[in-house]
């Protein structure tokens, strides 16, 4: 399911960005691509994983510097 909504979201920006293209040019396109894309992966990337806790930098600093 996952793999299915990333691919609609990144078919549904690159179709954006081809009217954001054909408005303001290939230039501001690529502009605009790459920064949804980058944030859209950013998003995605900081997701927690199945059956994961996420560690703030608090519980992170405890739980190495107790190791």
């Amino acid at each position: 399911m996952k793999r299915i909504f990333y691919k609609m979201m990144f078919t549904a920006i690159l179709l954006a960005g081809i009217v954001v293209g054909i408005v303001k040019g290939q230039e501001a396109r690529q502009k605009w691509v790459s920064k949804k894309k980058a944030k859209y992966e950013a998003k995605r990337t900081l997701a927690p994983a199945d059956n994961q806790v996420v560690l703030d930098e608090i519980e992170m600093a405890t739980y190495h510097h107790s190791i």
